[in-house]
This record gives C-alpha cells, sequence and structure tokens, in this order.
C-alpha cells in the first residue's frame, strides 16, 4: 500500500474498496487514470479468509460489519444478525461463494422502473460474461464467458445424498433445468460457487489493483461538496485529512454504509439529517427502500446417519465435500397467482403491479448436508451428522425498510430497519414456499433419506399441511436475512441510470445500494456485472469514441 499524500490530486476518488470498488478501481486505473480507492478495513488474505468453507467462522469477527437491525415484528421483535466484508475485498471476502444470476424478467422490470434499457438483462448479459472464467462445457457461450478473473464451478462435489434429493425434488414436481445461471433459474440446477483451486477469489485479487494507490484501514468521514455548484470536489477521511478529486468521487460501500456516508455528507432526507445537525445539501430518499432476502430453515433427521450423509459424520469425509456449501442443488419457483393473489389485495394491491406479466422467481431453497440456521435463532442442532437442513429464501421481497444515522460518526453503524415480511405478500410467498420445500422431503424418495421434521422443543413438527399459523410461528423463531442488503440509494429516486446522485455533479454510486427492485439472486454475480458495467460506462464517457 502507497503513503497517503494529501498533495496528490486523483481523477478518481472510489470510496468503499469491496467487491464493486475493487472492480471500478483496477479497470480505471489500467485505462491510464489517477485512481484512489478507500477502504475502511484492513488487506486480509489470510487462511481463515480464503478458505472455501470457512464463511460461518467470520461472523461475528472483526473481518465483518456485525450489524443488528432494530426489532423485528415478524420475527419475534428479534434484533436479527446482518453481516457485510470489512476489509479490502468487501463481502466478496467473506461470503458463501453463491453464483447467481437471477432471472432476466429481473433485469427487464429494473430496466422499465427506470426508463433505460442498458439496465435490462440483454444489455447486462456481456458483463455477466466478462467477469466469468466458467468451468464445464456444458454451458453455451452464447451467454456464459470462459475467460474473465472469476473461476465459477458446479457439479465437482457429488455427495452422498446426490441421487436420492434430486429424486425427492423431481418427485415433487421439479423439472431439471441444466442451467440456472442462463437468465432462467426455474427448476432444479447444479449449486453453483466461485471457488479457484478450493480457494476464495476475493475481487482485490481477481482484480489487479497494482495500477491504483489503495488505501486501508482508512475510513472516509464524508464526501466534500461544493454547495454552490452543487459538485463533488473530493473527500474528508476520519483523521480529517482531504483529498482531492479531479473527475469524479465513487461511492461504493453496499447497501449499508453508502447511505450513510451519503447522509453524513448532506445527501439525503432533509428532515432527519437536520434532526442530527448536518446541513442539507440534496434532499434524496437515502436510506429508504431497503430489501433483503429473508430465510428460514427447517432440519431433518436422516434414517441412516450411520452411512456418513451430512457434515460432521466421521464417514463424511471426503476432501471435495469442504469446498464451499455442502449442497449438490439449488430450487427455484415461482409462486401461483391464486396462492398470492388475495395476500396482494389485503396489501392494497395486484400481483399484476407488485411483479408485473409472466411468473416471477419469488423462492429458492437448498437441501444443505448440516443443520445451518440463521443468525438470530435459538434453535440450533450439532453438527452431528444426524441432520441436514433446507434453507427457503424468500428472493423478491415486496416489504421495504430503511437505514438511518445512529449519529454524526461515520464509524458508528446506523440504524438497520428491514420490516421483514411487513406485508401479506411476503408472509404468504414465504409460508408457500416453506410448504414447497416440505413437499419434497415428504416424497418417496424424501422420506427414503429422512425420518422426519425436528421441530424446535414446544413447537409442532411442520408438515405441507401445516396451518399459516404454524409456519407464521416456525418463522417467527427461525426466520433470518441472508444479508443481501440493497436499495437505499435507488435508480430512479437517488441516482440517475448512469449512477450519477442527482442533484449533484461529480458523485456516482454503483452497488447494491442502487437496486430499485430485488433481484431473485445472491447479488455477487450481479455485482460484478454492475460494477463493469459501470467502470465501462464512465470510461465511454471519458472517450465516446472508444
Amino acid at each position: 500500500m502507497v503513503q497517503l499524500n494529501m498533495s496528490t490530486v486523483y481523477d478518481y476518488l472510489v470510496v468503499g474498496g469491496g467487491t464493486v470498488g475493487c472492480v471500478i478501481a483496477s479497470r480505471l486505473s489500467h485505462a491510464g487514470h489517477r485512481v484512489a480507492l478507500f477502504e475502511t478495513g484492513p488487506v486480509n488474505y489470510s487462511t481463515e479468509i480464503m478458505s472455501s468453507s470457512g464463511a460461518p467462522l467470520l461472523h461475528g469477527t472483526p473481518a465483518e460489519y456485525n450489524y443488528k437491525s432494530t426489532p423485528q415484528a415478524a420475527l419475534d421483535n428479534r434484533e436479527v444478525p446482518n453481516y457485510g466484508g470489512k476489509l479490502l475485498s468487501g463481502s466478496s471476502g467473506v461470503n458463501y461463494g453463491l453464483w447467481t444470476r437471477g432471472h432476466s424478467s429481473d433485469y427487464e422490470a429494473w430496466a422499465k422502473h427506470v426508463g433505460d434499457e442498458r439496465w435490462n438483462y440483454g444489455n447486462l448479459l456481456k458483463y455477466f460474461m466478462k467477469t466469468e472464467n466458467y468451468q464445464g462445457s456444458n454451458v453455451s457461450s452464447k451467454v456464459h464467458g470462459f475467460d474473465g478473473p472469476i473461476s465459477v464451478i458446479h457439479g465437482t462435489k457429488k455427495y452422498p445424498l446426490r441421487t436420492e434429493i434430486l429424486n425427492a425434488l423431481q418427485q415433487s414436481g421439479l423439472k431439471v433445468n441444466p442451467d440456472g445461471n442462463s437468465g432462467d433459474p426455474f427448476g432444479i440446477s447444479e449449486f453453483t460457487e466461485n471457488w479457484k483451486n478450493n480457494q476464495r477469489q476475493p475481487s482485490g485479487l481477481a482484480y489487479d489493483l497494482s495500477k491504483t494507490d489503495v488505501f486501508t484501514n482508512t475510513t472516509v468521514a464524508r464526501i466534500d461538496i461544493n454547495i454552490h455548484t452543487k459538485t463533488a470536489t473530493g473527500v474528508t477521511l476520519q483523521n480529517g485529512q482531504s483529498i482531492k478529486a479531479c473527475k469524479e468521487v465513487i461511492l461504493s460501500c453496499g447497501g449499508i454504509r453508502t447511505p450513510q456516508v451519503l447522509m453524513l455528507s448532506g445527501i439525503g432526507p432533509k428532515e432527519h439529517l437536520h434532526s442530527l445537525g448536518i446541513s442539507s445539501i440534496a434532499d434524496l430518499p437515502v436510506g429508504k427502500n431497503l430489501h433483503d432476502h429473508v430465510s428460514g430453515s427447517l432440519f431433518w433427521k436422516l434414517r441412516n446417519p450411520e452411512k456418513g450423509l451430512a457434515v460432521g459424520s466421521p464417514l463424511f469425509n471426503k476432501s471435495e465435500y469442504f469446498t464451499g456449501t455442502a449442497v449438490d442443488w439449488i430450487s427455484t419457483i415461482t409462486i401461483p397467482n391464486d396462492l398470492i393473489s388475495a395476500a396482494a389485495a389485503a396489501d392494497g394491491t395486484s400481483l399484476h403491479k407488485l411483479y408485473g406479466p409472466g411468473p416471477r422467481a419469488h423462492i429458492e431453497f437448498l437441501t444443505v448436508y448440516a443443520p445451518i440456521a440463521g443468525g438470530g435463532t435459538e434453535y440450533r442442532l450439532p453438527f452431528d451428522g444426524t441432520h441436514i437442513s433446507t434453507p427457503t429464501l424468500l428472493l423478491l421481497p415486496t416489504s421495504r425498510g430503511q437505514v438511518t444515522l445512529a449519529s454524526t460518526n461515520a464509524t458508528d453503524d446506523p440504524i438497520i430497519d428491514p420490516e421483514y415480511l411487513s406485508t401479506e405478500v411476503d408472509r404468504a410467498l414465504l409460508r408457500e414456499g416453506i410448504r414447497a420445500t416440505i413437499r419434497a422431503m415428504e416424497t418417496p424418495e424424501g422420506q427414503s433419506v429422512v425420518e422426519g421434521e425436528s421441530p424446535p422443543p414446544g413447537f409442532p413438527q411442520l408438515t405441507s399441511a401445516s396451518t399459516d399459523e404454524e409456519i407464521d410461528s416456525r418463522l417467527a423463531l427461525m426466520g433470518s436475512s441472508f444479508y443481501q442488503n440493497a436499495g437505499t440509494a435507488a435508480m430512479g429516486t437517488v441516482v440517475d441510470t448512469k449512477c450519477k446522485v442527482k442533484g449533484i455533479k461529480r458523485l456516482r454510486v454503483s452497488d447494491a445500494s442502487i437496486l430499485p427492485l430485488p433481484i431473485a439472486s445472491h447479488y455477487q454475480a450481479a455485482m460484478y456485472a454492475i460494477a463493469e458495467a459501470t467502470a465501462a460506462m464512465i470510461l465511454e464517457e471519458e472517450d465516446p469514441s472508444a
């Protein structure tokens, strides 16, 4: 890392050395621009960070922001844990490595919502492909890349229950999808991850930063803005130093920290800023529109655990089993309109208004060969080889929360209120998703694998015929975040379709905070594509003939 010199003037300042920030800094610096990248956390490529199976062990450590939400009414008033990477490479340095694009309809809805086709799936496809180094010969070169910086793998582990779980999913009515990352994820697909030689690929290593001035352990306190011209001129660090930008400041701190930096800089809801003594420069709905993927896990007791079928058994010991997460298949489904239309009406809307035409990828569920549960629940089972689990995710939530400032100190965590499951539609969708998950385990093949669901003490065993109240009660105990926070500097309301902050010159945002609507994915693949698209857009503005 270089020594910070206040007299140095950069073309671009990139605030936030996470997944997106590293990509943009790399692309701009390799195009010949003088770029500085600021990251609050350290450089950390230790064994613990680089391990492909180590993500669960990083929660609660200094490698992550260890957030807690406000008490969530639908989740038994629990303060739900949430996490993000606090090191160079951001969440790509601590995440679980899932690689899912979502449905093409998600991007079409985004483009329609903001009135700019540059964000539809067809136009983003080249950036998805640019990112990928797809391993395997059974995917199309028309939709995948094979020489990008990110190694993408699937189907390499083949766990003991692979065939039985596939059969159970098929017996429940799902069809095999040979490529769930083709823009159509519906059905049963190979679980796809981004590891290389059983190692993590942090963005700061995958993308060359050798031509970027990288400043780690450096917190940006605010963006400096000329209040007369409404122009971003640089940044002020937490230690009081100021750094100038000749061309732009690019903010890329993620769905939680990006709105915090904007508000600390005078960009956000005027009344909220004034309550903390911050002068308002641009009255924009920063921090609003927070959406996150909420999930619920069920545990299933194995019939023959002595065969070494799950994590914790001494016979579950092949080295490839411990690359990434112990999963073979990922299932993505739509929930039929007749099961959720009444919920939409109760919310004062319609499914067409919420989701537009065509089936949408509402729900995803996994079969994990270990009893995993999200953070914040007290119900845990030991990893002793006797249980597997089925996390079920709500991919397209209609609930919206907010991020607000707790103080004017950039090192303090902001206040996070996701308002999980606050709409009837979200509750109806996740209930039906849980039922679909259970139906797979209730099939003849599923029953050959498990004895049944293992409920927490005092709770009834769940079946596909369980009541709404029974499922809601379980979700209140088990519901958790999948740490995919987005929407808090939304395109269309906070930034324009070129990611430029409205009303402020030379200030751009690129990260999950710009997503105006949820995407039915785990966001990592989408963030790489968005980063590549943003960098290309900036360079094109520099040289329109390029």
